[in-house]
């Protein structure tokens, strides 16, 4: 199924006599670090948008919040069996929530109309082409969306491809259904879709990207700048030293080895936040979350260090877990951060699915909070 680089498709699935049933993991000393039930609980939907993962979120205008979600399963809640099928029916979508308010039936769930899978973002009616979505910003009324541009190529685990260059999406915030989709230069195999940060005071936005070295095992972090009059040309690429034109210039700010190609990039408290995850392709094979911090926009980012391990167990088996995000608008008044993450299924470890249903509690995001002064 479902984001990114470190995407694993599951064939397997779940009945309601194997129930979720979730366990604490030991050793998670992190200080101060929770799980937050009442973020997690909102994300357990019963109509509009069931599971899902991905969970960029973007304030907007008029006290709302967009959650833009990758893979989504839309309304096929079975209430007798507490299950859903095990394949998902949009290859995004999006949940429009007013700020603050977790009672998920306030809560509305936003698809597309354009021919075949009804998904948000969609530039083109052939599904084997689409978009998962990446990092938003509101800038003058109008929402821009990172879109990476994928298609289906082959079978298997790995069956997906890029679909040409990324897009920018640009949306009406009145109403939220006016959409046009523009091409993005290449960028060479760079993801800018990890982080977008505005500095109005310098009328810069930064976008964060990313590229995963699948034989190294290693992430790599660049950062591009655009002006907020005109975020769809005249991209800078930092270079070490200055901002130039070319994506050939753009040189790294940070590296990690042995994660997932799942950076997620913020401000808070005026540093640079970079979240990342322990390498997971599979069950049991990563449970730890990490954070690094910079002073600058194009880093030095100092040395990652781990600030939690995933809770949630499946027979004693960790899941299929990415998309570590952090949500600066939701940090709360005892100055917690609120994180999400994508758990994804327990690949060979448990069987999540039974006679084509599955228990969409194994692909939900899950919350934690972070008091910001581990930032520090």
């Amino acid at each position: 199924m479902k984001l990114f680089i470190y995407i694993l498709l599951i064939s397997v699935c779940l009945s309601k006599t194997s129930k979720v049933s979730f366990i604490r993991s030991q050793g998670n000393e992190t200080p101060g670090v929770y799980k937050d039930t009442i973020v997690t609980g909102f994300f357990k939907r019963t109509t509009g948008c069931i599971a899902g993962d991905g969970g960029y979120s973007v304030p907007l205008t008029n006290n709302r919040v967009m959650w833009l979600m990758g893979d989504s399963h839309i309304d096929d809640y079975n209430a007798t069996t507490a299950t859903v099928p095990c394949l998902f029916q949009v290859r995004n979508t999006a949940l429009l929530q007013p700020l603050n308010d977790w009672n998920n039936k306030h809560t509305s769930t936003l698809t597309g109309t354009v021919e075949g899978l009804k998904s948000f973002l969609k530039n083109q009616p052939n599904d084997s082409f689409f978009i998962w979505p990446g990092a938003g910003i509101v800038l003058k009324n109008t929402l821009y969306v990172y879109c990476n541009s994928l298609k289906n190529s082959g079978t298997g685990a790995f069956g997906f491809a890029a679909g040409g260059n990324d897009l920018m999406a640009q949306i009406n915030l009145q109403g939220l259904k006016t959409k046009v989709y523009n091409l993005l230069p290449d960028f060479e195999g760079i993801n800018f879709g990890v982080g977008f940060i505005k500095d109005a005071q310098s009328k810069w936005v930064y976008a964060y990207g990313q590229k995963y070295i699948p034989s190294k095992m290693e992430c790599d972090l660049y950062v591009a700048r655009f002006t907020i009059d005109n975020p769809l040309s005249g991209w800078q690429f930092w270079d070490g030293s200055t901002w130039k034109s070319m994506v050939r210039n753009a040189t790294i700010i940070a590296r990690q080895t042995g994660v997932s190609g799942t950076f997620h990039i913020s401000r808070i408290n005026n540093k640079i936040l970079l979240l990342s995850s322990q390498l997971s392709i599979n069950c049991d094979s990563g449970t730890e979350i990490y954070s690094a911090t910079a002073h600058n926009f194009y880093g030095p980012f100092t040395e990652r260090k781990m600030i939690y391990a995933i809770e949630e167990r499946l027979e004693g088996h960790s899941p299929f877990f990415y998309a570590v995000i952090a949500h600066p608008e939701y940090i709360n008044n005892k100055n917690e951060l609120l994180v999400t993450y994508a758990i994804n299924g327990y690949g060979t470890c448990v069987p999540d699915c039974n006679s084509n249903r599955m228990d969409p509690e194994v692909y939900r995001l899950q919350a934690i909070r972070v008091p910001c002064s581990i930032f520090n």
